[in-house]
């Protein structure tokens, strides 16, 4: 099998309640991090039931900038894609 490598930009929106923004702030990095082996095995199964003939291997994330609060209580901003 030939392996390929893809790169692809991900917009994610986590949803954290802390008592204020800068707690929920340090933690929402935490959420960002590469799927671990159990995780891409499970996607592996999965595609090989559904008859793909692909094995990822490995997945990476970067967060290449800082996170922008859409919402604080009941104030809440627009997303953009």
């Amino acid at each position: 099998m030939n392996e390929y490598v893809f790169e692809m930009q991900l917009v994610a929106a986590v949803r954290v309640h802390a008592v204020d923004e800068n707690v929920a702030l340090k933690v929402v990095s935490s959420v960002l991090g590469s799927p671990g082996t159990e995780e891409i095995r499970i996607v592996n199964e999965k595609n090989a039931a559904l008859g793909s003939n692909a094995l990822v291997t490995e997945v990476d994330f970067s967060v290449g900038n800082s996170p922008k609060l859409l919402k604080a209580g009941n104030r809440k901003s627009r997303l953009r894609r």
